[in-house]
């Protein structure tokens, strides 16, 4: 008869299970301490490791030419870089130094800053810049600084100072795709291709031209929240102070480009498609070319943002969900019209050069804010409908530009323009309704003017409305 003391086959069993169970979390709790990049680019290839770098400042041309990224294939692991500053030389690498290929990471922390060999930190002079391609005006050929392929990643905390591209200064009036007028290289912040990533308390410093946090397929269940992204404007006028025979502005003629290119041009600019759906090439040095594409001249009395989108979905990105991040100086701020789902809450976009938001079919925002300084708050880009959209809009006094304060477009949208506190704007930008079958509430003083398009809405406002389209229904309400 078995003693009461002994342990049952169940209870052996289970302690046994314990043993393992306990073992398995011992080795996947495995912490590795690593004091160089080379550590680094080594640890960050296995699996379920916690791996900490020893705080300091470091510099990616350490790592062998060649060999500069830290390609972080492993998988469940947590990679802390918590106290770490990476110096990258622009022109030191010509492709993605961060990639997460991996599943299940945490990647925390760590300032990335791209410096270049002068020690300059913003660009004035636009001429020299863009004539020095090899050690200024170098991009990454149109790949970003962090790249996530992954699934269910999380990069949380890390600061991207972004720094050299072709041309720079200029926007994307010459060009973002395959027929750009004088080559085109690229260099962006955060790319995310993977599934349900995150990208939580970051920051872009975007000074070149690219996205800053942009999203291609297969990505889906995209997370964006607690970000920061910002980058620089110029006043376009200031073009036409580049005289000098081999700037940009002079040799086209202070025109922007036409339909028409030289068969010449055409074949140069063949460039492969890398960060973003409008192409990307890696054109020769301009000083080599004499091409001048006629078109329109240089508008004089708009900003011109010198990067490309704040956060950015493009056709097959899935879904996204962006919160509590701010956009300021980008070309568009949070611009989702591609996405197949987003949502947007408590987040802002200021000063952005061509819409400060905009939503897909269905898209939804939420107690956020932006202006309309340079651009309109809201394009509703591609007439997307259905869309439940709450902002509350800032004055914007130092506007420059014809826009309109808002362009809506698309028909059955729920939308609330709240008011700041304060005094009354005079500076009454009008929103402009297009479509039919929304429903709007303006808290504002700003006017909303319904096209002769427009039917079928109901507008409550305080600002004044003039109705010129049809069957709409206006009523005025006192100062909320």
């Amino acid at each position: 008869m078995r003693s009461p003391l002994e342990p049952s086959r169940f209870l052996r069993l289970s302690i046994a299970w314990l043993a393992v169970a306990c073992c398995q979390t011992l080795q996947a709790q495995t912490k590795i301490q690593v004091s160089t990049l080379s550590e680094l680019r080594s640890a960050v290839q296995q699996n379920d490791q916690t791996i900490v770098m020893k705080p300091g400042h470091y510099m990616l041309t350490d790592l062998p030419e060649g060999s500069r990224v830290l390609a972080c294939s492993g998988s469940s692991n947590t990679i802390d870089l918590t106290g770490v500053e990476v110096t990258v030389p622009v022109g030191t690498t010509p492709r993605s130094y961060i990639t997460i290929s991996g599943d299940d990471n945490v990647f925390r922390g760590g300032t990335f800053e791209d410096t270049y060999e002068s020690g300059l930190q913003e660009v004035t002079d636009f001429s020299a810049y863009n004539q020095d391609r090899s050690k200024l005006a170098k991009g990454l050929r149109g790949s970003s600084v962090l790249a996530i392929t992954g699934d269910n990643n999380t990069v949380v905390g890390t600061k991207l100072t972004v720094r050299g591209s072709f041309p720079y200064g200029y926007g994307s009036i010459y060009g973002i795709g395959a027929n750009n007028t004088f080559g085109l290289d690229k260099r962006c912040g955060i790319l995310v291709n993977g599934r349900r990533n995150t990208v939580d308390g970051c920051e872009v410093q975007q000074k070149a031209f690219g996205h800053g946090i942009y999203i291609q397929p297969p990505a889906d269940e995209t997370t964006v929240k607690n970000c920061l992204v910002e980058g620089v404007m110029r006043q376009s006028k200031d073009l036409y102070l580049e005289t000098n025979p081999r700037d940009l502005p002079a040799r086209s003629g202070y025109q922007l480009p036409g339909e028409r290119q030289s068969g010449r041009s055409r074949e140069r600019n063949r460039g492969g498609r890398r960060g973003g759906d409008e192409g990307n090439g890696s054109g020769p040095d301009p000083t080599t070319n004499t091409n001048v594409v006629e078109g329109k001249p240089i508008p004089k009395d708009i900003m011109l943002p010198l990067a490309e989108d704040g956060i950015r979905v493009y056709t097959g990105g899935g879904s996204v969900t962006v919160d509590n991040c701010t956009v300021k100086k980008m070309r568009g701020g949070i611009r989702l019209y591609l996405a197949s789902r987003a949502t947007v809450t408590n987040s802002t976009a200021i000063d952005c050069g061509n819409t400060n938001f905009n939503l897909p079919k269905g898209g939804k925002i939420t107690g956020s804010t932006g202006n309309f300084a340079y651009a309109p708050l809201s394009d509703f880009r591609l007439s997307r409908s259905d869309q439940d959209i709450e902002l509350t809009i800032l004055p914007s006094p130092h506007i420059v530009g014809p826009h309109n304060l808002a362009d809506v477009l698309g028909s059955n949208h729920k939308i609330v323009f709240h008011r700041t506190d304060g005094p009354l704007d005079t500076n009454l930008r009008p929103i402009v309704i297009q479509g039919d079958g929304s429903t709007i509430r303006n808290e504002t003083e700003y006017p909303i003017i319904l096209q002769s398009s427009a039917s079928g809405n109901t507008v409550v406002s305080f600002g004044p409305v003039t109705d010129l389209g049809s069957n709409n229904n206006v009523s005025q309400i006192e100062r909320p």
